[in-house]
């Protein structure tokens, strides 16, 4: 029998590992000065794959059940530029994130080029950064 994570223990589990990664390089000489979004981002990149099954597929369709988190995107991306087709992407891979798990997005965004993975980290660290200093992970 398969355990069904529910939204918020996915999260929680993956905000939990977040923080400490971001913890260890706010630490760290090189991100000392940074602010605190680009530490967020560089820990989004670091942060280690955990020994789950693979993600699903994420495809460029547009979600279905119009997540309000999925609908956030970085400026570069707004609907007045971009691809259409990449904003979809990196709205699917948002939710995914949020439904299942920041590892396993991170794990499922790096199967496509550099753009949208780093869109795609972009617009996670927007989202994660209200959240992380609401939980008093970072100031």
């Amino acid at each position: 029998m398969v355990k069904v994570q529910n939204f918020s223990e996915s999260l929680d589990k993956s905000l939990d590992r977040l923080g400490a990664e971001v913890s260890k390089k706010v630490e760290s000489p090189e991100f000392k000065e940074a602010p605190i979004e680009h530490v967020v981002k560089e820990s989004l990149r670091t942060l280690s794959v955990s020994a789950t099954p693979p993600a699903a597929a994420v495809s460029a369709e547009k979600p279905r059940d119009q997540d309000p988190r999925a609908r956030f995107l970085p400026s570069y991306l707004s609907d007045d530029a971009g691809d259409v087709e990449v904003k979809a992407v990196v709205e699917n891979l948002v939710t995914l994130a949020f439904q299942s798990g920041v590892e396993r997005a991170i794990a499922e965004a790096k199967r496509y080029p550099p753009f949208v993975e780093d869109a795609f980290h972009d617009a996670l660290t927007e989202k994660l950064v209200p959240e992380l200093r609401k939980r008093g992970i970072i100031k």
